[in-house]
This record gives C-alpha cells, sequence and structure tokens, in this order.
C-alpha cells in the first residue's frame, strides 16, 4: 500500500486508546493540519522543495493516522501550484486530443513481491494486450517482481525507477511528465502520499487524459487534483469518492478488480496431502497481509473460530499473511493446534487448491483473496457488524456481491460457517456460484469489456481543470462511522522524525542538509551510520542497493 510499515507503530493488539474517537480525530487532524501550515508557509517564501516534502509527510499523516477526511484541498492546490511553475505545458498548447489509446503509460509508487496491487498491474497490461503498457515506479525499494517484468516485456514497453536518476524529487517531476507525454493515457496506481505523480501532471496542457485506480479506497489520498477518471473497485468506493473527496459523479467509473484464470495443479486431495493434511479434513483458509489480522477489543481472529472448531474436530483453520500473532497461542491450545498462521508467501496456490472454505481477514476485508479463492470454486464467509455507513469496511465488490455469504452478526457468522463445514452439497452450491461470477466479471476475458468502457467514458469527458492555490479553504474533520471506527481498524502510529527520514534523502543537497541538521539538534537523528546515511542522496541509495 504504502510506505515502508516499519516505521509505524499499529496499536497493540488494536487496542482501543484511551481517547474517544472523536478526540482522537481531532488529535490526529492538529497533527496533519500543523504539516499543511509548514507547506503552505514555505510555499508562500517560495520554498518549494520544502513545500512538498511538509505536503508529503503531512499525507502520510492522514493516510496512516485518520483524521476524519479523506482528502485535503489544501494539499491539492499546493502541488497543483508547485507543478504548473516546475513542469508546465507547453505555453498555449491545450489538453491532449483523445484519440484512440495505443499506448499506457502505468505509474506506480512502490510494488511489493506479496500483495494485490502488484499483481493487478501486471494482469492488468497481460490482459491489454493490444496495447504497448510502460511502467514508471517514483520511489521504488528492492527488486521488481519478476512477473510484472515479464508482462511489461511482452507488451513491448520499458520499466523505469525515477528514484535511481540522478536528481532530486523535482527532477524526477520533471521527467516524468516527459515520458508520459508520449503516451496516449496514464493510469495512476500511486501510494496515498506520493506527491510526485500529482506535482508532474498538475498542467493538464499536453498531456493525455489521467485515470486514477482508487484501490485504497478506505484511506486519505493525493491525487483528486489529477485525475480525469476515477477507477473505483467497489460502490462503496464510489460513493466516497464523491461525498467525501470532491470526484464529481461522472468522472468516476466502476472497474472490477482483474484476477487470474484459475487452473489447477492438482487436486484437493492432493494438494492437502502436500500440507500434511488427511482427505478428510475440512480446511477453511484465509490469505491476506498481517494488519488485516488485526485483534478488536480483546478478541483475536483465532478467537472467532474456537467454538467452530471445537465443534468440528475435523476442521482446520489455515491463515496465510497473518504470522503467528501472540495473542493467538491460547485459541490454537484450545482446538489442539488446529488453528495454522503462516508468512506472506507470494503465491498461495497450493492452499487454495487445497481449501475446501474460505473465511475472510477481520476486521478488514481482503477482496482480491476473496476473488482468487472463489476461482477455485471455494464458498466464501464474511462477516460486517458496523453501521451501513462504514461500509467501505466490508465486502461490496461487483462480481462478490450477491455470492459471497455476509454475516452481520457473530451468532450468524458461526452459523454460516457451521453448515459449510457439514453441508458438503451447500459448498459446492455456493462455490460454484461464485466462481461463475468471477469468471463473468473479473477475469481477463470478462474483464477487458469493463476497461474498454472506462477509456470509452474519459474520452467522452471534457478536460479537467485544476484550480490555482487559495487561502480561504476550511477543512474540517468528520466524527461518525466510517471515521470513528477508522483507527482502530486499519490506523498506525507515524513517527514524524521517521517518516521525514524516509523523504529527506529526495530534497536537493542545501535543504537535506539544513533539515538534517535541524533534526539532529532536535535529538531526532542518533547514531553514526544513520546520520551518513541519511545526508545521501535517495538516487544514490536507490543505485547503490536497489
Amino acid at each position: 500500500m504504502t510506505i515502508d510499515t516499519t516505521v509505524l507503530r499499529p496499536e497493540a493488539n488494536g487496542a482501543a486508546s484511551s481517547q474517544s474517537a472523536s478526540e482522537r480525530i481531532l488529535s490526529n487532524f492538529a497533527r496533519f493540519d500543523a504539516e499543511v501550515k509548514l507547506a503552505e508557509s514555505a510555499y508562500a517564501e517560495g520554498e518549494l522543495e520544502m513545500a512538498a516534502f511538509y505536503a508529503a509527510t503531512a499525507a502520510t499523516i492522514a493516510t496512516h493516522t485518520h483524521c476524519g477526511i479523506f482528502n485535503s484541498p489544501r494539499l491539492e492546490a499546493i502541488l497543483n501550484a508547485i507543478g504548473r511553475q516546475i513542469a508546465p505545458g507547453s505555453n498555449g498548447v491545450k489538453p491532449r486530443e483523445r484519440g484512440e489509446f495505443k499506448r499506457v503509460l502505468h505509474v506506480g509508487s512502490e510494488l511489493s513481491s506479496v500483495g494485490g496491487l502488484t499483481r493487478m498491474i501486471g494482469r492488468w497490461i497481460n490482459a491489454d494486450s493490444d496495447r504497448m503498457s510502460s511502467v514508471v515506479l517514483t520511489q521504488h525499494r528492492g527488486e521488481i517482481p519478476e512477473h510484472l517484468t515479464e508482462s511489461v516485456r511482452r507488451s513491448g514497453g520499458e520499466l523505469v525507477r525515477l528514484n535511481q536518476s540522478i536528481g532530486s524529487r523535482f527532477d524526477w517531476v520533471r521527467a516524468l511528465r516527459r515520458i508520459a507525454s508520449a503516451y496516449d493515457v496514464i493510469i495512476l496506481h500511486i501510494h496515498c502520499e506520493d506527491v510526485i505523480p500529482v506535482l508532474a501532471f498538475a498542467d493538464e496542457n499536453g498531456l493525455p487524459p489521467v485515470l486514477f485506480l482508487n484501490h485504497a479506497d478506505h484511506l486519505f489520498w493525493l491525487g483528486t487534483s489529477v485525475a480525469d477518471l476515477v477507477l473505483n473497485l467497489r460502490d462503496a468506493a464510489t460513493d466516497i469518492s464523491i461525498s467525501r473527496r470532491g470526484v464529481e459523479a461522472d468522472r468516476n467509473f466502476l472497474l472490477p478488480t482483474i484476477v487470474d484464470s484459475t487452473t489447477r495443479l492438482q487436486s484437493r486431495n492432493d494438494a492437502k496431502s502436500s500440507l500434511g493434511l488427511h482427505p478428510d479434513t475440512v480446511l477453511l483458509l484465509s490469505v491476506a497481509r498481517r494488519p488485516k489480522y488485526r485483534s478488536i477489543d480483546g478478541m483475536s481472529f483465532a478467537d472467532r473460530h474456537i467454538k467452530l472448531l471445537e465443534k468440528h474436530p475435523q476442521a482446520h483453520l489455515v491463515v496465510v499473511g497473518s504470522g503467528e500473532p501472540d495473542d493467538w497461542q491460547a485459541a490454537k491450545t484450545r482446538v489442539g493446534g488446529r488453528i495454522t498462521g503462516l508468512s506472506e508467501v507470494p503465491d498461495p496456490k497450493r492452499y487454495f487448491e487445497a481449501a475446501d472454505v474460505y473465511v475472510d481477514s477481520y476486521p478488514f476485508v481482503s477482496s482480491t483473496s476473496m476473488m482468487e479463492a472463489a476461482g477455485y470454486g471455494l464458498p466464501a464467509v464474511t462477516i460486517f457488524t458496523l453501521p451501513d455507513e462504514a461500509r467501505i469496511f466490508g465486502i461490496n465488490h461487483v462480481g462478490l456481491v450477491g455470492t459471497c455469504l455476509v454475516a452481520r452478526t457473530t451468532e450468524e457468522y458461526e452459523a454460516m460457517l457451521d453448515r459449510l463445514v457439514v453441508d458438503a452439497p451447500f459448498r459446492i452450491e455456493k462455490g460454484e456460484a461464485a466462481r461463475r461470477a468471477i469468471e463473468r466479471f473479473h477475469v481477463s476475458s470478462g474483464w477487458r469489456s469493463h476497461l474498454e468502457a472506462a477509456f470509452q467514458c474519459v474520452r467522452s469527458l471534457p478536460a479537467r481543470v485544476n484550480s490555482a492555490v487559495t487561502n480561504d479553504i476550511v477543512e474540517r474533520p468528520y466524527m461518525g462511522p466510517p471515521d470513528d471506527m477508522h483507527q482502530d481498524i486499519v490506523g498506525a502510529e507515524p513517527l514524524l522524525p521517521e517518516v521525514k527520514m524516509i523523504y529527506m534523502g529526495a530534497l536537493p543537497l542545501r535543504q537535506r542538509i539544513a533539515l538534517w541538521s535541524r533534526m539532529r539538534r532536535q535529538g531526532e537523528i542518533s547514531g553514526p551510520a544513520k546520520m551518513l546515511r541519511l545526508l545521501l542522496p535517495e538516487w544514490l541509495k536507490r543505485t547503490i542497493k536497489p
């Protein structure tokens, strides 16, 4: 999703803060607002690099520590004004004519080897095989997954890592704009706090249309000001785009998530045998990243399944991605070890092949994994006990609506799982309905028509017109659902000094040294190795160690 989560501190075991929800939102908003004011002050003083730096730190706070807002017109306005100064369109050049799209530029921030976004980009390029597709990454660290590199190569495109080029953030902004001007359409798959594309595409003149993939629909993100069309992956995301992000209704488009067509390599029994399970085992499977299994109100994901597993000794729960949280151990002991928590794996295929029932992550859903499970004909169960206004935390994705089983209470959830464990014909019936829906909407052959409709939609829209910086924008945090429960479900605790360290390497030398000196005086930097590394430019760090 976003920045390196090693610098974030999730609330331990999802325990609620001593503050009320409204107090936390106001406290978080105050931290965000302080960084926005620094950005505004730096912009007013002509320190554009520092203004963009503070915009990034403000956006990072809002992304990971919910502030009661889903977008910031103030930040968008500052970045828009900076972008028009440092990467303007040619004088007198109007927005590009929206003809046939033959060359597609996908822009991402950082792509992990594990996670739905990286796989979606690769699948998108593979499905859109009649077009040439390239990928530009703005702040990637580490190796690029081979499957994505291969997808780009087959399409005839190129893969560019901006932060390996000598220079600072603004140099990368200009490079991105130069690259983008040669393409027919731009797709943004960026992290929520990434300012580089927002700066690069601020001036719409001379650019092709920009489509923004709303993959982090439950979080604050930057980019509304540069999007000709927002691609939402579910209708709850569309609702928030319109009501909370200020995106005009006709600039939203519902695009299903693309998943791979399913090909079994082994039978269910053979797959179970490879995992050391008896063929008569009823395997309950869940697959997601560890943060999606956060404990809530003292109850862990493992705890939720104790009664079921005690009732059915033939049932076994395997969770891929959770690791082995400390607060799962008691539950595992109670059911004789029939709860298995595993680390994330790049390809969980053999677990899907072995499973009988798919169990959604909680408290936050994992829709892509659920779609993958449905491709194997697995029935899926999810639980949603929140108010309808908070359905951004539930399942409401195209092919899953009406096919997955949605429980509104703990009792209903247990009853659904109970029936799926004992009723094999029912499992087959629900799994087959889910499989057909995924084939229709989410697999390449069916998904491609939705992509073409999105392209036709953006061609029919007038070019966006961005606004200039204004001092009269007022942002106020919202206190009701889903905001009041946001922190407990997905919130973390960004440490501001660590956040600054992430972005300072992209500053020019003068600003980098000034910030480094100030942080050192304030005791925010310690240790000679860290001090030296923080002085290095970002491009050098990424070239030495990708």
